[in-house]
């Protein structure tokens, strides 16, 4: 009976040494959101770095990569490319980032990003949005709606996930970050879903559409489809642009003039 006492006492204190040793005993737990310190507010580290890029000319490239979910080979191929091309300056990145919205795999792209030479910066994706990847996202990355300023071209990072999120698009915010943008070159709006396409309703289609057409924006980037299309939808002269997944590595290379841009897809 002593025996069998000392062998209680043994596990029960086997267990509490392993719960008071081990930081990260509940990681996988779909409601983690505990982001470590030194990866957080990771866009606005990044929005710095986008800003002290000197460019010398009105021409310049960035690359559009989306839809990572859980295909990190591919997404290890496409940052080891995009390491290779001087002419690049940044990256933005399309959403979906996860596939589940677990702390692990914002982790783990976090991780892979370590690896890139380049400033990059992320829109949420609706994949982002499941388990508790609302709130590690909000860590990890920061607002979900922002804009920045680029060699006078302006970029609005727009947080348009419906079901995912129970909420609808904040319009209001995009329509005052576009509002009166005439003195930029150009105009480009990087947003997961395209309005064309679910969840969006047609009402939030032709809100999303009007708002474009209204505000002198030329590019509208997109993920979320799995698939490649660059077309004026509608009838007016903003261009809409949709991105494939990384299941197979490819992302794409936008090259930005004066007045006008034009882009390649690249299939590595």
């Amino acid at each position: 009976m002593k025996l069998k006492k000392a062998n209680i006492l043994l596990a029960l204190l086997s267990i509490i040494i392993m719960l008071t040793s081990c930081d990260n005993v509940f990681e996988f737990s779909p409601y983690e959101a505990n982001v470590k310190n030194a990866n957080r507010n990771t866009t606005a580290k990044n929005l710095q770095l986008i800003k002290d890029i000197q460019v010398n000319s009105d021409t310049f490239k960035f690359a559009f990569v989306t839809d990572n979910h859980f295909h990190y080979n591919s997404l290890k191929t496409v940052i080891d490319d995009i390491n290779r091309r001087n002419e690049i300056l940044f990256v933005l990145f399309g959403g979906d980032i996860t596939h589940q919205g677990l702390l692990k795999e914002y982790q783990i792209f976090h991780d892979i990003l370590r690896n890139l030479h380049k400033p990059y910066l992320t829109v949420i994706g609706n994949h982002d949005y499941l388990s508790n990847g609302e709130l590690v996202y909000k860590q990890m990355f920061g607002d979900y709606n922002y804009s920045f300023d680029f060699n006078n071209n302006k970029f609005v990072i727009f947080d348009d996930v419906v079901w995912e999120s129970n909420k609808n698009p904040d319009f209001d915010w995009l329509s005052t970050q576009l509002y009166d943008n005439q003195l930029f070159n150009q105009v480009i709006v990087i947003a997961h879903i395209p309005p064309f396409s679910d969840p969006f309703d047609n009402d939030m289609e032709q809100k999303y559409k009007s708002i474009m057409q209204e505000n002198n924006v030329q590019l509208s980037m997109h993920g979320h489809v799995h698939s490649y299309s660059f077309e004026r939808v509608y009838d007016d002269s903003v261009s809409y642009l949709t991105v494939p997944d990384l299941k197979e590595p490819i992302y794409c290379i936008i090259n930005v003039y004066n007045k006008s841009f034009d882009f390649e897809l690249k299939e590595l």
